[in-house]
């Protein structure tokens, strides 16, 4: 047989257990100067018709509407399957946009504020928002930070999960659940922190008079309390412990800006859940 014929052997891509080993003694090196400011934590979302440059997305990373995306790191989920996160920390604030299309709108908020009182300077509009006298409007924003874990239970990514308008009653049931899970310890029951259990969020499609979009459904999955998640406690435990500390909310990537509503138009109000913003993601 002539050389030109034959096949060649694939070249073995492993990395050698040794070769594994000198390179965990270096871990971190190269990283050194990339502090809290020199990253951006970016937000999940759920895909729907109305996402922008939907198209591209379906094409770039297979995703359908329904299906979960991280638009910084490229990773999606299957909408039906879902994801499973660790949650690690919640703040809720009250976000002050510029409508779409004006002059001030940059994509970004106006400002993020910490404070519920500011929505006693607000009045609901007619278009259902809660306006400020600068004519800015707020969202009541419910904000999950999580550790996205794989199908072993491994820390995969960080992110942040957003829920406003019709998802903020979910958000309110998450941490309800979070409040109620229990394990008996040498004491007696105890509430287990947040960053040692597991939940698995999927999307489920909803719909009203106005049009569908896709919303949260949220399961208790387990707690981390196995010898083998060891090492996945360690990362849920810091990342818990780091956005405590640091000012996570000036890291998120909102370089979308705000979501639009299924055909432009606004939910109804119910049950007084719904702030009349657009369907959140």
């Amino acid at each position: 047989m002539s050389n030109d014929t034959k096949v060649a052997k694939k070249k073995s891509t492993n990395v050698s257990t040794n070769t594994l080993s000198d390179l965990e003694s270096f871990a971190g090196q190269g990283t050194e100067n990339i502090g809290a400011r020199d990253v951006k934590l970016p937000i999940i979302k759920v895909l729907s018709t109305t996402t922008p440059n939907l198209d591209e997305i379906e094409e770039q990373y297979g995703a359908k509407p329904g299906d979960i995306l991280n638009e910084v790191t490229g990773s999606f989920w299957n909408g039906k399957k879902g994801m499973l996160v660790a949650p690690c920390h919640y703040v809720n604030t009250f976000i002050e946009w510029a409508d779409r299309g004006s002059s001030e709108s940059t994509g970004a908020p106006i400002q993020i504020h910490r404070d519920a009182a500011i929505m006693q300077q607000t009045n609901r509009a007619d278009d259902g928002k809660d306006r400020l006298e600068n004519g800015h409007y707020v969202e009541d924003t419910a904000n999950h930070f999580v550790y996205i874990l794989d199908d072993e239970y491994n820390a995969v990514e960080t992110a942040l999960i957003t829920m406003k308008s019709t998802q903020k009653k979910k958000s309110r049931v998450w941490n309800t659940m979070m409040m109620s899970k229990k394990l008996k310890g040498s004491k007696g029951f105890f509430v287990p922190p947040t960053w040692a259990t597991v939940y698995r969020l999927t999307t489920v499609k909803e719909t009203n008079s106005k049009g569908q979009w896709y919303g949260w459904s949220i399961t208790f999955d387990r707690f981390l309390d196995k010898p083998t998640d060891e090492v996945t406690l360690q990362s849920t435990m810091a990342f818990s412990d780091s956005s405590k500390k640091l000012d996570l909310m000036s890291k998120v990537d909102y370089s979308e800006g705000e979501p639009k509503a299924p055909n432009n138009t606004q939910p109804p109000k119910t049950d007084g859940e719904m702030d009349g913003h657009n369907i959140p993601f």
